[in-house]
C-alpha cells in the first residue's frame, strides 16, 4: 500500500482482509482507503450493489457472494419475476401493444417508405425466416435451462 501511495495512488481499495490489517493499512497511508470486506477503520466503505441487494438468484447464489456482504434487499426474485413475465408476454404478442408503440408516421410517410422497400420484400421474407428458425433452435439459454 506504501509503494502504491508513493507512485502517486489518490486512492487504494482493501478488500478481504482480517480488520486489524485494514486498520494499520490505513492509518499508515496519507490517503484515502477504501474498505471492501476489510473492516469498519478503513475511510470509506464499498460493496458490489449485486450483491448487497440480491440481484442474484439461483441455486448457487449463497457459495458464491462474499461473506462480508449483509444483503440489504432480495431483489433477485423480482428481477427474475419480471424477466419471466416479460418473455412470456413477448412470447404471447401481449407486448408491445399499441401503448408502449409511441413512433408514429403519416399515411403519405408509411406509403413512401412502404415503396422504397417493396423492391426487396420477397428475398428479405426467405431469409428472415431461414435465420428466425435458426435463432429458434440456437436459444442456448432454454436448451441449457442454466437456472
Amino acid at each position: 500500500a506504501l509503494a502504491l501511495q508513493d507512485a502517486g495512488a489518490c486512492a487504494v481499495v482493501l478488500e478481504c482482509m482480517p480488520a486489524q490489517v485494514g486498520k494499520v493499512i490505513s492509518e499508515s497511508l496519507e490517503i484515502p482507503t477504501i474498505g471492501i470486506g476489510a473492516g469498519p477503520h478503513t475511510h470509506g466503505q464499498v460493496l458490489v450493489y449485486h450483491d448487497m441487494l440480491g440481484m442474484t438468484s439461483h441455486p448457487h447464489h449463497e457459495q458464491f457472494v462474499p461473506r462480508f456482504c449483509k444483503n440489504y434487499a432480495d431483489v433477485g426474485t423480482a428481477i427474475q419475476e419480471g424477466l419471466g413475465a416479460y418473455k412470456a408476454d413477448v412470447e404471447a404478442g401481449n407486448f408491445p401493444t399499441e401503448k408502449y408503440s409511441p413512433y408514429k408516421m403519416s399515411e403519405k410517410e408509411e406509403a413512401i417508405f412502404m415503396e422504397l422497400v417493396a423492391p426487396d420484400k420477397g428475398s428479405t421474407e426467405q431469409k428472415l425466416s431461414a435465420t428466425r428458425k435458426k435463432l429458434i433452435e440456437a436459444d442456448e439459454y432454454e436448451t441449457i435451462k442454466v437456472y
